[in-house]
């Protein structure tokens, strides 16, 4: 499935439907839009940043835009014992050991991450620390955005995002005016704006595998059991 930048939509506003926006007004119109459709992206994103020192005290590194949740912090080296009353420098010991351990893992799962966890607290749009690390390892799941930091959209996305901007256009311009013929025609694309809304909603494609799980949510039984080669109807 293909996906494109959100500003495809900002081109065809003015290409089909002869609507210019300013680049602000258009994504406060086009991720408005993106929020009521409901569908988000998600990847795992792995991230390593130099915290900064707080005047007001502590050092903070500062949330990438797109991350929705931390999963992990960590730091550059692993977690050793590093005391002992037998054995003097256990720490040096015990680090070279648990990085050779680390650097022999061969395809982790993608919620692993390497490194000692540290405390962290969030606090806005900032992360903050108690300590000068000198790196940090964060792993978060964040939407899969573009270089403008906008969400990518597929056809239907794209399709329901115009029609949301050319009502919101045509909707104020009523309101400011008072014009009962551009009123009617905002209800018109109001209208239009909601179908293609519950057009995006669904996928753009159904696979065997989506299909057999919701039909398994509807009925509960293997229909492969009945000689079925097929979990999609044929057209």
């Amino acid at each position: 499935m293909n996906k494109m930048p959100m500003y495809t939509a900002l081109t065809q506003l003015d290409e089909f439907y002869g609507v210019q926006l300013d680049e602000d007004t258009f994504e406060t119109y086009a991720l408005s839009a993106y929020n009521k459709i409901g569908n988000k992206d998600y990847k795992m994103y792995r991230l390593k940043a130099i915290p900064e020192a707080d005047p007001d005290g502590g050092w903070f590194i500062c949330k990438p835009c797109n991350m929705d949740e931390i999963e992990a912090i960590t730091l550059n080296f692993e977690s050793a014992q590093e005391t002992s009353s037998t054995t003097n420098y256990t720490g040096i010991h015990n680090h070279n050991i648990e990085q050779f351990i680390e650097a022999g893992k061969w395809m982790p799962n993608e919620l692993y991450i390497p490194g000692k966890f540290v405390k962290y607290k969030e606090l806005g749009d900032r992360i903050y620390f108690t300590e000068p690390y000198r790196e940090v390892n964060i792993l978060y799941k964040g939407q899969y955005v573009d270089e403008d930091g906008l969400p990518f959209i597929n056809e239907k996305e794209l399709n329901a995002i115009v029609a949301y901007c050319v009502y919101a256009v045509d909707n104020k311009k009523a309101r400011l005016t008072k014009d009962q013929s551009t009123f009617q025609l905002a209800q018109v694309e109001y209208q239009q704006w909601q179908r293609l809304c519950t057009a995006a909603r669904s996928p753009m494609s159904l696979s065997q595998n989506a299909a057999n799980e919701i039909l398994d949510a509807l009925t509960t039984w293997n229909r492969h059991s009945y000689g079925a080669s097929s979990t999609k109807p044929v057209v």
